[in-house]
């Protein structure tokens, strides 16, 4: 088998030092023909020794003869020296050339951010400048001719009903689930939310109004996590119609007085122009009641 592997022409190439590549590195056609030659020479000491691991007390049995353990030492050093060093060598050479490419890359990295930076910085500063200027000039205007808006009592009054118009973002309120004596609000909230597939965390459950008697319901108001919840509840919302016991239940957002009096002056105009038209499509859009058209 050794015979073999000395005769063939590519390896022939390598020992002779003429065919390694044209930038003198092993290639991928190189390394297969040297993986083939290491196998075949490992598999023919095995079928002679008649085991798949070789050890230096299975070598040294004097049932092989000397030209061949000649042969094989001669086949496994050829590989060695002219394959499996070079082959080494120069995978540390281009290892060692590519981590100085990777350094010089990152050293441009660096220097582009640095450049980056500068750039940013100078930026801002133009604007601070700029902002700083026009804040002068806005506070003395406020200073001479705002002085009242800027009180404390105005201030809080502010913050309070931005915090107010936050915590409103959150809550939704349900109509027509009826009223029971000793009712768990959260449970029956729950449960309307679970047939729209949604299980949102619901807190702060109430029934709006004072108690009165007869048939009428007072709506429930609860809240949500964040106005996402909200936004995704309300667009399933009109899957209710379809869900038995819920059929005349509705969710609406938790709007203020001038909200639902606004709201209710689209309502009426809505049900208006469906009466007088009612071949057409028409529903409510961003505070317009619009014609649907196709």
């Amino acid at each position: 088998m050794a015979v073999q592997f000395r005769s063939q022409k590519y390896l022939k190439d390598i020992i002779d030092g003429t065919s390694i590549g044209t930038d003198n590195y092993f290639v991928e056609d190189n390394l297969k023909v040297v993986a083939e030659a290491s196998k075949s020479l490992f598999s023919d000491l095995c079928s002679v020794y008649g085991t798949e691991k070789l050890t230096p007390d299975i070598l040294n049995k004097p049932s092989v003869v000397k030209a061949q353990m000649a042969e094989w030492l001669f086949t496994a050093v050829q590989l060695m020296d002219y394959c499996c060093l070079p082959l080494m060598s120069s995978a540390r050479s281009r290892i060692e050339r590519l981590q100085e490419e990777k350094i010089e890359d990152q050293r441009d990295i660096i220097r582009l951010q640095n450049d980056l930076i500068s750039q940013k910085n100078e930026e801002l500063g133009q604007v601070s400048k700029t902002v700083e200027t026009e804040m002068k000039s806005f506070s003395s205007v406020l200073q001479k001719n705002c002085s009242s808006a800027l009180s404390p009592r105005n201030i809080a009054t502010a913050v309070k009903s931005v915090k107010k118009q936050e915590d409103r973002s959150k809550e939704l309120v349900v109509f027509g689930v009826q009223e029971e004596e000793g009712e768990c609000l959260d449970k029956k909230v729950v449960k309307l939310l679970e047939n729209l597939d949604e299980k949102p965390r619901v807190t702060d459950c109430v029934r709006i109004g004072r108690s009165a008697a007869g048939d009428k319901v007072r709506p429930i108001r609860f809240s949500v996590r964040n106005s996402e919840q909200v936004h995704n509840i309300l667009r399933k919302a009109k899957l209710l119609k379809d869900v038995e016991g819920y059929k005349s239940v509705y969710i609406s957002p938790n709007r203020t007085v001038e909200e639902r009096i606004s709201r209710q002056k689209l309502v009426s105009e809505l049900k208006k122009k469906r009466s007088e038209d009612p071949n057409s499509n028409y529903f409510i859009h961003r505070g317009e009641v619009v014609k649907r058209t196709t």
